[in-house]
């Protein structure tokens, strides 16, 4: 028959059993924190780069790139359809104002010159003719008016005598009136002589003068002309060094044809390309900078145009003066990365950029906390070359790792060892 346990012993052996429970409970414990432990991803803090959020102003930016061209580039093109007939510089070589650069053959220009000298000789001496000839008619005229005279004073002294006959019955009406008529006819031909003396002056002068004016036209092209032979010598617009020459010796140039091209490398500016899908934020005056040589330029965009590749919109960034004074240390065709600022955020917070994000919007990041870094999700907003706008889930001050964090991503903790 069965003999009820003592009390105190059903008590111990549930005491045991508790206890073994608790054992089992604790093993457990220490072999997950041991396990999870032994799996958890750590990283050298030599290995990573970190950065703090701050506060401060964020300037935003369009990122484009820039080409250092010269401020001023002259162009010296042909005046004229000749040849090149003599190169005296070459490309990179430095030139002052006025040098002669290159010859062209002159050869047609001085004939087409020589017959225009022949042309004008010939209105001068038309001209001269004219008026030796006017001289001559004129004088004709004068001793045929004199004759004239001579005979209008002889039938008027005629007339008067037989006007005193004709009283006293000593001459006919008929032969009166004869005298009177001859004394008419006379004054007649001397008014029409001194008309035609007026008419013929004036005809020869206004001859003299469509020859002056033919010759002043002639004088006008002959001027042209001379220029045209000077030049045949090119010159340096400007102090600078050739970027360009065509040098072939024999090659036939057209007017306007570029020839030689002089640039003032003493002074620059940038000439940015961006896509033409941001041409509704880029405007005349709009601030821009770059870096150089540990140096920041900073300037302004004055004009902007469609570049020659589809898509592609060219603006032109003139230096501040400030940075002019730094501008020696720019070389003509360098490449650089232009920051176009479209505006500024004012006291916002911050962080470097970094190839920890990729771009703005939620993303998820690694938080510094003594030796562990923690898995947060924040969102950026704007940014420049430098920085990123912390919109939510960081605080002033906090540490973040910024360099690549793929190699952990999976990870919600890491360890952060010494």
């Amino acid at each position: 028959m069965d003999i009820p346990l003592d009390e105190s012993a059903i008590k111990g052996k549930r005491k045991q059993r508790l206890i073994r429970v608790a054992l089992a409970i604790v093993t457990l414990t220490a072999f997950w924190f041991w396990l999870s432990g032994s799996f958890t991803k750590s990283v050298e803090r030599s290995d990573i780069r970190t950065s703090k959020v701050f506060s401060g102003n964020l300037k935003t930016t369009l990122q484009a790139t820039g080409e250092v061209v010269p401020l001023i580039e002259e162009t010296v093109t042909s005046r004229i359809n000749s040849q090149i007939r003599k190169v005296l510089a070459q490309p990179g070589q430095k030139v002052s104002k006025g040098q002669v650069l290159m010859h062209l053959d002159a050869k047609q220009v001085a004939i087409e010159l020589e017959n225009m000298d022949e042309e004008i000789a010939l209105k001068t001496n038309q001209i001269e003719t004219r008026k030796l000839n006017l001289v001559r008619t004129q004088n004709a005229s004068k001793g045929r008016m004199e004759l004239l005279q001579v005979d209008l004073d002889s039938r008027k002294t005629r007339l008067e005598r037989l006007s005193q006959l004709f009283k006293t019955g000593g001459t006919s009406a008929h032969d009166l009136k004869e005298a009177k008529l001859n004394v008419q006819r006379t004054e007649i031909e001397i008014r029409q002589l001194k008309q035609s003396m007026i008419d013929d002056k004036a005809s020869t002068l206004a001859e003299i003068e469509g020859i002056k004016l033919e010759r002043s036209m002639l004088e006008k092209s002959r001027g042209e002309k001379v220029r045209q032979v000077e030049s045949t010598s090119l010159k340096a617009p400007i102090d600078g060094v050739i970027t360009w020459i065509n040098n072939e010796e024999g090659t036939a140039t057209n007017i306007g044809d570029a020839l030689v091209k002089v640039a003032d490398t003493d002074n620059y500016k940038v000439e940015v390309s961006i896509s033409e899908f941001y041409a509704g934020q880029i405007w005349q005056g709009m601030p821009a900078e770059f870096e150089s040589a540990n140096q920041m330029f900073s300037g302004q965009i004055d004009s902007f145009y469609a570049g020659d590749t589809q898509g592609v919109l060219k603006l032109s960034m003139k230096l501040a003066p400030k940075s002019l004074v730094n501008q020696k240390q720019l070389r003509q065709k360098q490449r650089l990365e232009v920051q176009l600022i479209t505006g500024e955020i004012e006291n916002t917070l911050l962080i470097e950029k970094g190839p920890f994000v990729n771009g703005s919007g939620i993303t998820n990041v690694y938080v510094i906390s003594d030796d562990t870094a923690t898995k947060n999700s924040i969102t950026l907003g704007a940014s420049n070359r430098e920085y990123y706008q912390v919109k939510d889930g960081l605080r002033e001050g906090a540490e973040v790792i910024i360099s690549d964090t793929r190699p952990f991503n999976d990870a919600d903790k890491i360890r952060i060892d010494s």
